[in-house]
């Protein structure tokens, strides 16, 4: 019996015996809008169904949920869904159970898929827009090859808003302060315009102060980390057809960011030695950790602008309805800030435009109706193109003008797929799925230098390197399940499924390109694939007071694609072998109607198996990145009533985290970030029938901070310490 075998039926055993007697007080499932109540409708397998029922490892948080947490962008979701760590890198960086990608860049790609309204966002920039009117968020754990495919290697993080309705006329408004000079508003209009038709408009302006500390060499230079960000959607849905069998929803969105934009420090603020194989970790505080000591050479500005439009249409035809969900969107990049290259002690001017536009469309085909089959099919069609500019000015290892011109960067994708679940007998269901998968990656582009002048175009100009390099690949992906309903109310399931992340290229060209002189050994890398092994049970037990899920998973991992910082970009490699197991949990208690309890624990063993960062060190037995042993959050909300028929709700959780590593691979050397604690509270009133609501809130208590995306000594450090007041209005 193989390892993962082994693993996955002890767990399987463990689930089983620590629910089969509180199944056995089942009763007679509730109506189906009780069920909705208390529970979330999630579209993770591209149709409706009960969080509680789906065969799969997914974590959902409505959009009250997130107001509630003071979840403002994604970088925070972990409070509310503790299995995903999005850390600031090169945009965010997504981490679902050790699976990960550092690199950010135009030729890169993430390993955890990020969708929004159901669409592939392809660039990890484009994820740390504001979150605002929002219906829920859904976040898959493990591959989605079968139905999502590009790169969900690590797992689906879907952002859903919230969609128009022809129910009422509706309206609100929250606002908040807090420290660090935080303003923060949105507001949302719902206007039904018949029986069939509505519109909807949202929007949000968020704005706060920089988080970081100015130190020796700021000057009187601005700080980045700070926000300063508007944004706007408005939506349409219509109902068509003699019976309403058809409907038409588009929506589209815009987004600009100002400010000064992120900003690192160096790695100095955590480790002594930082510079070396041997780094000492120094335990700073917060103020510690968050202080700029280094030259700040500009005032750092961002000019960011996200846009796009999405339309999906749907027909009913009685056994199957046909979906078509197409998006067109931009990303408009213009920043300038400090270069840090801390390792070398270097520090410019540093300026980044990007012009990127994606093109996503699917067509997929389902099955409708209480039958004993349910299917999926479709064809999907993905086409990114990028151009790229990253300047570095004013005396960059001697030179007055250093820069990368890249462009076109296009990337495309296409596929077919489809996905299947037959009951054999009452309560047994297999699943079988497959997905086809064609990808295409292209780059031209030039690195540029000048001794004597900093204007690009110049007479002077040095043409350094021709960045000149295409790939193409096809894999077909596939799931197997099984699933058994124990009781009306409790799942068990079982799957093995398949996640492939495309290969790349490094910066350089190959030997026999057009003007290549220099030709680059490593330039080509190699699809990363993915197979993991699950089992699990979720449901609702002791007359449904408590609802909870527990999985066990299993993953053998090959050819990981691991990025390492050079001069400026980053060079990706294949990195042998890995395997991740562990067990996630999450339990929530409501045993009155005034108290609720919520607890997560999660265990990950997440290792290489085979790999050597340089040809001296061995990495075998080594943890992967961004992977803490164990992760236990915990909750509690009570609730009292008030005479008037509203109540206060008081509420507090916390986070406890295992120590974890971030990898500088040009070395072999893993910087330690220690196990941490974060708590947060707040206290509520909310108006009978939720007219308006006051709150007083406080996120990471214990004002504790980490540091994420290393690169040459630089690295990003998380929010610390804050608080402030929330207050909104229903109209």
């Amino acid at each position: 019996m193989t390892k993962a075998a082994l693993y996955l039926r002890g767990t399987f055993l463990a689930t089983s015996l620590m629910f089969t007697l509180p199944a056995s007080a089942q009763e007679a499932p509730a109506a189906a809008d009780e069920q909705a109540g208390g529970d979330i409708i999630v579209t993770a397998q591209k149709r409706p169904e009960l969080l509680s029922k789906a065969p799969l490892s997914i974590s959902a948080a409505t959009g009250d949920q997130l107001k509630s947490a003071g979840i403002t962008d994604a970088s925070n979701l972990a409070t509310v869904i503790p299995t995903v760590r999005i850390d600031q890198a090169n945009g965010l960086q997504v981490t679902i159970r050790g699976v990960s990608s550092a690199d950010g860049t135009e030729k890169g790609d993430p390993s955890a898929a990020f969708m929004l309204n159901r669409v592939y966002v392809a660039r990890p920039q484009m994820l740390s827009g504001a979150f605002y009117d929002i219906g829920r968020v859904e976040v898959l754990r493990g591959p989605q090859g079968t139905l999502y495919g590009r790169n969900a290697t690590a797992g689906v993080v879907n952002i859903i808003a919230n969609r128009p309705s022809t129910d009422k006329f509706a309206a609100a408004v929250n606002a908040e302060y807090g420290n660090y000079d935080t303003y923060r508003v949105d507001a949302m209009v719902n206007v039904p315009l018949s029986d069939r038709i509505a519109v909807r408009a949202a929007g949000a302006y968020n704005k706060h102060d920089s988080y970081l500390i100015a130190g020796t060499g700021v000057g009187d230079h601005k700080l980045g980390q700070d926000q300063d960000e508007y944004a706007g959607r408005l939506s349409l849905d219509a109902k068509f057809g003699s019976d309403d069998q058809g409907e038409l929803y588009i929506v589209g969105d815009y987004t600009h960011q100002g400010g000064a934009g992120t900003q690192a420090v160096t790695m100095a603020n955590f480790y002594g030695a930082a510079t070396t194989t041997s780094p000492v970790y120094l335990h700073p505080s917060s103020s510690e950790a968050r202080t700029v000591n280094y030259p700040v050479v500009s005032d750092p500005y961002q000019d960011n602008k996200i846009y796009g439009v999405t339309a999906e249409a749907k027909w009913d035809f009685g056994p199957v309805n046909l979906t078509y969900l197409g998006s067109y969107r931009i990303f408009d990049q213009d920043q300038r800030s400090t270069y840090v290259n801390y390792n070398a002690n270097r520090y410019a001017e540093q300026y980044q435009y990007t012009k990127n536009k994606s093109n996503s469309q699917e067509l997929r085909l389902a099955t409708s109706g209480d039958g004993p089959l349910t299917a999926v099919a479709g064809l999907y069609y993905f086409k990114e193109k990028s151009d790229y500019a990253d300047t570095v000015l004013h005396g960059y290892a001697g030179f007055p003008l250093y820069t990368f011109q890249q462009g076109p960067v296009e990337a495309e994708s296409k596929a077919a797929f489809g996905q299947a679940t037959y009951e054999v007998v009452k309560g047994l269901r297999l699943t079988g799925g497959l997905r086809y998968s064609h990808d295409q990656k292209s780059r031209l582009g030039a690195t540029i230098y000048d001794r004597s002048s900093s204007v690009i175009g110049a007479d002077t100009n040095v043409l350094s390197s021709i960045n000149d390099a295409a790939r193409t690949d096809s894999k077909l992906t596939w799931k197997a399940g099984a699933e058994y309903d124990v009781t009306p109310d409790i799942l068990t399931y079982g799957t093995v499924s398949t996640g492939y992340k495309a290969g790349g290229f490094n910066d350089g060209c190959a030997a026999g390109s057009p003007g290549c002189t220099s030709p680059v050994v490593n330039l080509y890398y190699n699809p990363e694939e993915l197979t993991a092994y699950e089992v699990g049970v979720k449901g609702k037990a002791l007359n449904r007071m408590i609802t909870f899920s527990l999985a066990g998973f299993y993953y053998d991992y090959t050819n990981m694609q691991l990025s390492s910082p050079g001069l400026i970009g980053l060079t990706t490699l294949n990195a042998g072998k890995a395997t991740i197991k562990g067990i996630e949990t999450q339990f929530t208690l409501i045993p009155t109607s005034q108290d609720r309890v919520d607890l997560s624990i999660n265990y990950l063993d997440g290792h290489y198996t085979e790999y050597r960062p340089t040809t001296t060190v061995d990495f075998a037995g080594r943890p992967l990145d961004n992977s803490p042993n164990w992760v236990v959050t915990a909750g509690y909300t009570h609730t009292f009533p008030l005479g008037n028929g509203g109540d206060i709700a008081a509420h507090v959780d916390t986070m406890i985290s295992d120590d974890y590593y971030v990898t500088y691979f040009g070395n072999g050397t893993q910087f330690r970030n220690p196990s941490y604690m974060k708590s947060n509270a707040n206290i509520a009133y909310n108006a009978p029938d939720d007219a308006y609501y006051i709150s007083a809130f406080i996120k990471n208590i214990e004002n504790s901070v980490q540091f994420s995306g290393y690169g040459a000594g630089r690295v990003y450090v998380s929010q610390p310490r804050v608080y402030g007041v929330r207050a909104g209005m229903k109209f």
